[in-house]
């Protein structure tokens, strides 16, 4: 368990200036659709008033044979988190809580025009009455520049660290045609749903940072639906989650 953080919301958070919220009523607009995988995106209100810029909510959504254990154990492997995460260099874990709750940090590669930075975490998760695990991730403001310039080993002000606000994942297992699932060689369905709202940092231009964006959510799920199935965790179980 030491080696597990749920980097998987940060795939946006790389970019500079882009501000995700949700809870809007204003209709999703598709990005890209394809293969079980959608991108969707809609404008939204702002959080507080000390949030001045122009908001905009992302979605993600996959269709994925995984077991939940497989799925958890997954992302939360931080040796396995730059093989799926756009530009993601490194994860640790800084402070294991418990099975299901961490604070953990990944740098990102400073890609041109783009400075590296920085993303800091508390994440726990937990199982709902129908299967369903439900993943929160917020910022984790008790670790300070002081604190991370002593784990990065080099100085905090070469990154930006990232602001984040809210991030949820839900994974449901499929249940139609539970009767064959007896049958199934490969890993049942899950439908994988996430939401967050962030803000990279930063003084891109808007429609920079959104295209950016969706299309680095994009390739990172992507990199998901191709791995996950068959990944080295399939076989493995956690305690505390029940499969379907």
């Amino acid at each position: 368990m030491k080696k597990r953080c749920f980097s998987f919301l940060l795939l946006l958070l790389i970019l500079p200036s882009l501000v995700i919220a949700s809870n809007s009523d204003t209709s999703w607009k598709t990005w890209k659709k394809k293969n079980g995988l959608e991108v969707s995106y809609r404008p939204a209100v702002a959080l507080n008033k000390k949030l001045s810029a122009e908001l905009v909510e992302i979605k993600a959504t996959a269709k994925v044979n995984s077991t939940l254990a497989g799925f958890l154990l997954f992302i939360q492997q931080v040796d396995n988190t730059s093989n799926w995460l756009v530009n993601a260099s490194t994860s640790k874990i800084i402070k294991q809580i418990s099975v299901s709750e961490n604070v953990f940090y990944i740098k990102f590669l400073g890609v041109w025009p783009l400075r590296p930075r920085l993303l800091v975490l508390h994440s726990a998760y937990w199982q709902n009455d129908d299967l369903s695990v439900e993943i929160s991730l917020s910022d984790d403001n008790s670790i300070t520049d002081t604190k991370i310039n002593k784990l990065l080993g080099e100085d905090m002000h070469k990154f930006l660290r990232i602001k984040t606000y809210q991030a949820h994942w839900k994974i449901t297992p499929d249940k139609r045609n539970t009767a064959k699932l007896a049958e199934q060689t490969v890993p049942p369905p899950l439908l994988i749903e996430y939401t967050f709202i962030a803000d990279g940092i930063g003084d891109s231009p808007k429609w920079l940072a959104e295209h950016l964006a969706l299309k680095s959510i994009w390739k990172s799920m992507r990199n998901i639906k191709r791995q996950l199935p068959t990944s080295q965790w399939q076989e493995s179980s956690i305690e505390g989650i029940t499969e379907l």
